[in-house]
């Protein structure tokens, strides 16, 4: 299993930066004028030995990269920002890295999808630095600083032929030939679906056999590969303000760890997780902020153990890490002068221990019963939108044969005798399309005209098995997909939609 650091490539200089906060402003700057807010608090976080980096240095990311490896880390997942009209930011350090093929960081990005508003310069009186930055510029308060729209195909296009530079790289890290590519808040796309189908087939022709895209605040029927639930931000708002110290709120690490560890698959796709080192936002929100308080090495090791045990069981590849470098928020494995190492080593002990409680089952945190429940809701959400879209293709006068005559299908297979497998039984009627056969666990139980098949059996020649129980897809695939081409007929109800447009 790997590990994957969250990597902030702020801590260097930009115009940008210069221009609204002041020359030479990074993170840095946030860090530095931490205050401590109470008698416990642990402020300012110094990095070891006063190493105040610039990421533009090769020297830097060189040092990163053989810490990394030294302690386990298997790579680092980069924040990408890509705004309006194809505007970036913060893009050195990682176009570097791309030049600098002797720096061994195995990495992928995840796309920081958010407009940036000059939001910190709402917290007058209790941020610890807006005042010395803001100076006599006026407070600007609602000012939009970089723009996210996301365009059409034209701006699709030039997004991922931006990202290919880095998807052809050796070290940028993929899963089943797929470069892996998040999204920090999915649900923030209004045409994310299809802009991944776009890029889907952007991907194919550019040789690859996709993008695994990983959607993080999924809502509603995202077309991702899988979902990234991302610590402590999922988290932190479950929380009533447990305590209160000169305004600054608390929350117990132990109890915030004990919701990452009862976090479950979402039922519709593989669930991602990631862990957390600690959490501090006052260098960033002064008295607003809010701390994780009781973090230590031995309890993140502890956590973290159950963590990758936990997604071991769940046959994920990768556990995420918040954070590598986020100092502004108190979430960094790079060491301070406080702990010096011992974050990096306790990792470096969780990864070389945690096969070892694999089989050791944890009590769930929901019963079986209320599982089944949201399963069965998640279900009949996924069927439900794409019966809606199918009714969008009928009034429109679109029938979803169409997709299969302009791509030369002339034989199909139909994988389970659904709902969904009358309908296109019916709509395929008056095509050119043959449905040659079904496929289906309940052969023996079925009385129809078409020849039907159990999953093991060898089955008739044909051009692809479209797939109407679409909410198993993954596992249908994963059971037949070596042996035939196939396709969720939700794909197929998409690909109609976007085709043409009405």
């Amino acid at each position: 299993m790997q590990i994957l650091a969250m990597y902030l490539p702020q801590f260097h200089r930009v115009k940008e930066n210069d221009e609204w906060w002041g020359k030479g402003f990074s993170d840095w700057f946030s860090t530095q004028k931490a205050e401590k807010l109470f008698d416990s608090h642990y402020q300012p976080h110094v990095p070891l030995n006063d190493y105040y980096y610039d990421l533009l240095q090769k020297d830097t990311m060189k040092w990163q990269a053989n810490l990394m490896k030294q302690y386990g880390i298997d790579g680092a997942c980069m924040y990408h920002y890509w705004f309006k009209d194809g505007r970036q930011i913060l893009e050195k350090p990682a176009e570097n890295l791309l030049r600098w093929q002797d720096v061994d960081m195995p990495y992928c990005f995840c796309w920081a999808n958010e407009t940036w508003a000059r939001s910190w310069t709402k917290m007058e009186n209790v941020n610890v630095w807006t005042d010395l930055c803001e100076g006599k510029k006026g407070k600007q308060e609602n000012a939009i600083l970089l723009e996210q729209k996301y365009g059409e195909e034209k701006e699709w296009k030039n997004h991922f032929d931006y990202l290919n530079h880095f998807f052809l790289d050796d070290r940028y890290i993929k899963l089943d030939g797929k470069p892996v590519f998040i999204i920090y808040k999915a649900s923030m796309i209004s045409c994310l679906n299809e802009m991944i189908l776009y890029w889907q087939d952007c991907a194919k022709k550019a040789g690859w056999p996709g993008i695994y895209i990983i959607g993080g605040d999924c809502k509603g029927e995202c077309r991702v590969d899988a979902e990234f639930i991302r610590e402590p931000g999922s988290e932190l708002g479950v929380f009533e303000k447990e305590m209160q110290t000169n305004g600054v709120t608390q929350i117990d690490y132990a109890k915030l760890w004990k919701c990452i560890l009862d976090n479950q698959q979402s039922g519709k796709r593989k669930t991602y997780y990631s862990g957390i080192v600690g959490y501090d936002d006052t260098p960033r929100r002064g008295k607003r902020g809010i701390v994780l308080t009781n973090n230590t090495p031995e309890l993140f090791e502890k956590y973290l153990i159950q963590l990758l045990a936990k997604s071991e069981r769940e046959r994920n590849e990768m556990v995420f890490i918040n954070a590598w470098n986020e100092w502004g928020e108190g979430m960094h494995l790079e060491p301070d002068q406080k702990y010096k190492y011992e974050y990096l080593i306790a990792l470096k002990e969780a990864k070389s221990t945690y096969l070892d409680y694999v089989d050791i089952g944890e009590k769930p945190s929901i019963s079986k019963k209320n599982m089944m429940i949201k399963q069965r809701a998640d279900k009949y959400e996924l069927y439900m939108n794409a019966l809606d879209e199918w009714l969008r293709l009928a009034e429109n006068h679109i029938c979803i044969g169409t997709y299969f005559i302009n791509r030369n299908i002339k034989k199909i297979g139909i994988y389970g005798y659904s709902m969904f497998a009358k309908h296109l039984i019916v709509q395929m009627k008056d095509t050119d399309v043959e449905i040659s056969f079904l496929v289906d666990k309940q052969k023996d139980k079925l009385n129809i005209d078409i020849p039907v098949f159990l999953p093991e059996e060898t089955l008739p020649k044909h051009d692809i098995l479209v797939v109407t129980s679409f909410f198993y897809y993954d596992e249908i695939k994963k059971e037949l997909g070596d042996k035939y081409k196939m396709i969720s007929l939700q794909e197929v109800i998409f690909n109609c939609l976007k085709e043409d447009k009405f």
